[in-house]
């Protein structure tokens, strides 16, 4: 037969993880951060083209420059 200190210490026991599911439960409950049931931010929108590294910007509207030469007095 078991002794009454046994069923006293499982009481108590009880009586601790009770409590300790209660504090919990009631803390994630009254918690303002929800972390089930949330829909999560939509990802960034791509500021680069998909198609490979960056190329070289094209000109095809520039004029060429022209070209001149000084000529500085007492070198040959």
């Amino acid at each position: 037969m078991p002794s009454a200190r046994a069923s006293r210490e499982n009481l108590v026991r009880g009586v601790a993880v009770a409590l300790i599911t209660g504090v919990v439960t009631l803390a994630a409950a009254c918690s303002d951060e929800d972390t089930v049931d949330t829909i999560p931010p939509p990802w960034p929108t791509r500021t680069t083209k998909p198609d490979g590294p960056p190329q070289p910007p094209t000109s095809s509207t520039t004029t060429p420059t022209s070209r001149s030469t000084v000529s500085v007095a007492g070198t040959t």
